[in-house]
């Protein structure tokens, strides 16, 4: 485009605005800069804004890998990724789970959430030792997904109805122990 022409369409954009007055100026700047003046002068446009980051999820457990476990304790293994969409998603659950249920025959039992994070190698073994024990399909070995009793709850489909359902049934006493936690008397 010739000089001339990018001053005259300039002018006329700014003839447009003093017509159109200050009170609708907020609405149809953007478009003007848009329409005219960013491709008549591109050097005008500001740089796009860093993408923001996200801090890497980290759901609450209520005992760490290793913790010794009580007969009366209910076991939740809970399976996600730092950077997964679908176990931020699940945070309202993992983060409101009671710290103690009565089971139905009346026993209180402490309700133990075990976090494993499938990006850290120690904790990547033994989930992947886990689904070798108990044959769980390949296209079932991602994430969210949790071991309560001797339920695989894949994803939050499973998970949301399955878990409070598990848990209130008792089935966190049954939980398989993955290495590095022990029941205790």
């Amino acid at each position: 485009m010739k000089k001339g022409l990018k001053i005259l369409c300039l002018i006329v954009a700014l003839i447009a605005v003093f017509l159109l007055g200050w009170r609708l100026m907020p609405r149809v700047w953007p478009g003007i800069k848009e329409a005219i003046v960013y491709p008549v002068f591109p050097q005008m446009r500001p740089a796009a804004a860093p993408a923001p980051t996200q801090e890497p999820y980290v759901p609450k457990s209520s005992a760490a890998f290793g913790d010794p476990v009580g007969e009366t304790d209910s076991l939740i293994y809970y399976f996600y990724k730092d950077y997964c969409p679908w176990c931020r998603e699940l945070e309202p659950l993992t983060a409101g789970l009671p710290r103690q249920i009565i089971l139905p025959d009346g026993t209180a039992s402490a309700v133990k959430l075990v976090c494993l994070n499938k990006v850290e190698e120690p904790m990547l073994q033994v989930i992947t030792d886990y689904y070798e024990k108990y044959e769980i399909p390949e296209e079932q070995q991602y994430v969210p997904a949790m071991v309560i009793g001797d339920k695989y709850l894949f994803a939050g489909e499973e998970i949301v109805p399955g878990l409070l359902e598990a848990l209130t049934a008792g089935d966190g006493l049954k939980t398989p122990l993955l290495d590095g936690n022990e029941r205790v008397k």
